[in-house]
């Protein structure tokens, strides 16, 4: 492993804030080594890519059709209810059926309404779509078309579908006090973990042994085998990271629990990875077809596609100015917009406001704040990383590495008109800054936060595939004159 040269400039953006970081020559293996990469980097590539044009094209063009023929001969009461059911006037249910079910079985049954509907709109989806295939491969009815089918159309509508609320409720679930869990009923939280999180691609415990227990207690730092602020952020670092996940679901994970002395914890992580293994290698040897459409096609595009790119997206861009690159308020985001769902499925075009994560850095702050009431929190959390687009702009202009257009939504010091909080030290200056000094200053944001010391290893000795990455320049801390 060769040491990086390092040597120092000033990015410069005419100001006295400017951000100082040490170029760093690119290390690695060798060149033949790191040829011999290659092969692995185009493949994960190719997954990626393949990945998401199955389910968000292929899958989401056969829901809208479908979709679109159960509303019309519904006279449009398929979209009403699905509307009344997953995402009510401000969450609290408003059919009769929602009622009865939250005060049923939810301990908190306008607060997380939400995530029970959700939660049943999946349970739904996925039993519907096993219970079909499953059947059809066993009696030999509907050939391959039929099973692909009904696999595309839960890949389309259920599979994008839920996925926060299995996340959510590993937050719950971890409290002590079963009062602080979602169902009042234990056995309903822990079907949620083992079966609803399995069907639905995650390993068993996933949210709650693997994001909650792992990557909220470590924020994005240092020991968050989930981070991204160790290395530059680009398209070619992404597809290393990517190639990473299998390692990181079914090795870091129970790794980091056994050296943190949860032995407990760490075999159940590992036996939890074994099992799931297991049961898709016993699956596919009952019949082949079933095997990919349930089992290795949602578990690839789910830790692959779905959540490589989402935990990459949601912590990519870092402000490590203040030396505090770990503070939420500094490595997650706020979004202003909610996704336009208009060309999304009918049934899919009214969601929760926190449906896809667009207030990352106020759920890191305050992780068992759910689904709804964001906004009345967000100054709390003095994020300084606030854009005006939505999760799908954002995240297309992020990875294309567009700051030009990430600094035309880019919005520093933004308090949602609550003066009573400073959102940075940093906002004043960052307000006075140009359209092109702004998208300087982004640049930044994607190179590595942490410095020498705080990476230690992980820049002369990281592992298999982190030692394929570009390391490129480091921010340094900077004070503000």
């Amino acid at each position: 492993m060769c040491q990086p040269t390092l040597t120092f400039r000033d990015t410069n953006a005419g100001n006295a804030a400017a951000v100082r970081v040490h170029e760093a020559r690119p290390r690695g293996p060798h060149k033949l080594v790191k040829l011999a990469f290659l092969p692995i980097w185009f493949l994960c590539a190719g997954i990626y890519i393949s990945g998401t044009l199955w389910f968000g094209i292929v899958g989401m063009t056969w829901v809208s059709m479908v979709n679109y023929a159960l509303d019309f001969v519904s006279s449009g009461n398929f979209e009403h209810f699905l509307i009344e059911w997953l995402n009510p006037v401000d969450g609290k249910p408003s059919l009769a059926i929602g009622k009865f079910w939250s005060e049923k079985l939810l301990n908190r049954p306008v607060e997380h309404y939400v995530h029970m509907s959700s939660l049943g709109f999946v349970a739904f989806g996925n039993l519907f779509t096993w219970a079909s295939i499953l059947y059809m491969r066993a009696n030999e009815v509907g050939g391959t078309m039929l099973p692909l089918l009904v696999h595309l159309y839960w890949m389309g509508f259920f599979f994008i579908s839920g996925v926060n609320e299995f996340h959510y409720l590993a937050h719950y679930q971890i409290s002590k006090s079963k009062k602080n869990h979602i169902f009042k009923y234990e056995w309903m939280n822990w079907a949620v973990i083992y079966v609803l999180e399995p069907m639905h691609g995650f390993v068993p415990g996933f949210w709650l042994d693997h994001h909650v227990k792992i990557h909220h207690k470590e924020s994005n730092g240092p020991n968050d085998i989930q981070g991204v602020s160790f290395f530059e952020r680009n398209f070619y670092n992404y597809i290393c990271f990517v190639a990473d996940i299998p390692l990181q679901w079914f090795v870091r994970g129970p790794l980091v629990h056994y050296r943190n002395g949860d032995k407990k914890v760490a075999m159940h992580s590992a036996l939890n990875g074994i099992c799931f293994l297991g049961f898709g290698a016993m699956l596919t040897k009952w019949d082949t077809l079933a095997g990919v459409l349930l089992f290795w096609i949602p578990h690839i595009t789910r830790s692959m596609i779905f959540n490589s790119s989402n935990e990459f997206v949601q912590h990519a861009l870092v402000d490590g100015r203040d030396g505090k690159p770990h503070d939420p308020a500094n490595n997650a985001y706020i979004l202003l917009k909610m996704i336009p769902r208009y060309n999304y499925p009918r049934g899919l075009r009214s969601l929760p406001d926190n449906y896809e994560e667009r207030w990352h850095a106020v759920h890191h702050a305050f992780p068992l704040k759910g689904m709804t009431g964001l906004e009345s929190i967000a100054p709390k959390v003095r994020c300084n990383l606030v854009f005006d687009t939505d999760f799908i702009s954002f995240k297309q202009a992020l990875m294309l590495r567009n700051t030009k257009k990430l600094a035309e939504w880019w919005r520093p010091g933004y308090n949602f008109g609550n003066d009573n909080y400073k959102v940075s030290k940093y906002a004043e200056h960052d307000q006075k800054l140009s359209l092109e000094e702004k998208a300087k200053l982004l640049e930044t944001f994607y190179y590595p936060a942490y410095d020498l010391d705080d990476m230690g290893d992980w820049i002369y000795a990281p592992s298999f595939p982190f030692n394929m990455m570009e390391l490129g320049p480091m921010q340094k801390h900077v004070k503000v004159e």
